[in-house]
């Protein structure tokens, strides 16, 4: 395949400090977004069902719980849309701060709050506002890391950039369930009476890192070019839907196989392999840790491979390498041997979906819109693909595996057909890399410096 030729930056660029800045700073946003999630989709599949739904049946208390962690998902467009409407209004760097500090604090007051045999049904109800307040933040919290660092990259590495937030996203995943995976070997009762707490209290060091960064990090330069222009739209949601109705609808499309599969295993398979296998509870989180921790590094690499061979042919090899690896996926984890299992996900977890598909994703979503919708727009396809599939994955799976008698058929060919909708949605995508994000006429000519012609930037 013949390598994109991007057009070249200028060789001295002074803003190269202030996109590693931005850089970092999205990063550090995005490992406390999945080290929230992840804490809590694992808590719900070991702790939540235990101490928050009590007195139901396991089958009974684990779908109540899991339909705790989709509550998170269903409050993510409501945040996310308002917060993006904000960050095409006002900007992205401080409606960053704002969706920090709400996963923060969600996740600490969790790590806080008394058991059902403590203060009875008021227990569930506070989970339930704490994953609202999560999901709020949540919402706008990728989408609007994905948008600064694709802003503040130059044209030559936005696929790199872009990708840095995905990898501090599985970052997060690692701190997750390495912690998780430590208090879960402690006997039953400390950790479910007082060890499960401490990943979330932990979590106050990266809020406070992260906020502190985030203060000092730079407005992205298409953004106030933007601005400086007078190209802000008075309601971007709206201009958005009625001018890139199609590429969004395209967008949702295009996240299903990280939605549907991701979630499948990274959500359920823990419940999977307890319930069904009768493996320890520490396994899955185990091989799900050490497939993050290659997710660290391979998505930032899919997306510097993005910059040099395009997104769409790395997205759709991993969706379609997704849907035919299903099913051996599911025969691989009922060896109940943990190294192959590890294998397993890391092929489908760490390679297909998290750096073939994820990694180039960051760039392509943010470069098919426009700087004045790109917030709204992103946001809009991104927690529609949530609601319709992410959060929803764990509860369905077990449902599927439930209707199956056990059996994971059922689930494997719904992760299979999510690697389809994603190649197909993908294919009828414009190919972005290395398209520039706005237009800016530079003067070009014979040499009285007439005959002005466009010739560095083309509008998205």
């Amino acid at each position: 395949m013949a390598e994109l030729q991007p057009t070249a930056a200028p060789a001295d660029d002074p803003q190269q400090h202030s996109r590693k800045r931005n850089a970092l700073a999205a990063v550090v946003g995005s490992v406390l977004e999945w080290y929230d999630f992840f804490l809590f989709s694992t808590s719900a599949a070991l702790v939540f069902n235990k101490i928050f739904f009590s007195g139901e049946s396991e089958f009974v208390a684990t779908l109540a719980s899991f339909a705790t962690f989709a509550v998170g998902f269903a409050a993510r467009p409501l945040g996310g849309l308002v917060l993006a409407h904000l960050g095409d209004r006002w900007g992205r760097k401080p409606v960053l701060q704002i969706t920090l500090v709400l996963m923060g604090v969600g996740t600490i007051a969790i790590g806080l709050m008394p058991t059902y045999a403590q203060i009875g049904i008021w227990a569930p109800v506070l989970l339930v506002f704490c994953r609202i307040l999560q999901g709020l933040g949540v919402g706008a919290e990728l989408g609007g890391a994905y948008v600064w660092t694709t802003e503040s990259a130059k044209p030559t590495q936005r696929g790199f950039f872009a990708a840095l937030p995905g990898g501090g996203e599985f970052l997060g995943v690692v701190c997750a369930s390495g912690a998780m995976a430590v208090v879960s070997s402690m006997d039953e009762e400390s950790f479910l009476s007082w060890g499960w707490r401490l990943p979330y209290l932990a979590s106050v060091i990266v809020v406070i890192g992260g906020f502190l960064l985030r203060h000092v990090a730079d407005e992205s330069e298409t953004f106030k070019e933007a601005v400086a222009e007078g190209k802000k739209e008075k309601l971007p949601l709206t201009a958005a839907v009625r001018s890139h109705g199609r590429t969004i609808l395209l967008m949702i499309g295009a996240g299903s196989a990280t939605a549907v599969a991701s979630y499948s295993i990274q959500g359920y398979l823990p419940a999977y392999t307890t319930q069904q296998l009768g493996m320890p509870a520490n396994a899955a989180v185990i091989a799900i840790t050490i497939a993050a921790s290659v997710s660290v590094i391979g998505v930032p690499v899919c997306g510097w491979l993005s910059d040099r061979f395009g997104r769409r042919p790395l997205i759709i090899t991993g969706a379609l390498a997704t849907a035919l690896f299903a099913a051996p996926f599911w025969l691989l984890v009922g060896t109940k041997s943990l190294p192959v299992i590890t294998m397993a996900v890391c092929l489908a977890f760490a390679v297909l979906l998290n750096s073939l598909i994820f990694g180039p994703s960051g760039s392509f979503f943010s470069e098919l819109l426009p700087t004045e919708v790109r917030f709204s727009g992103l946001v809009l396809a991104r927690e529609s693909t949530a609601v319709l599939f992410s959060g929803t994955a764990p509860f369905i799976a077990t449902l599927l595996v439930h209707a199956g008698g056990g059996s994971p058929w059922l689930l494997a060919g719904y992760m299979a057909l999510s690697g389809v909708i994603t190649a197909v949605s993908v294919l009828l995508l414009p190919e972005t890399a290395p398209r520039a994000l706005r237009r800016k006429a530079i003067k070009s000519g014979d040499s009285d410096g007439s005959t002005p012609i466009d010739v560095q930037y083309a509008e998205v």
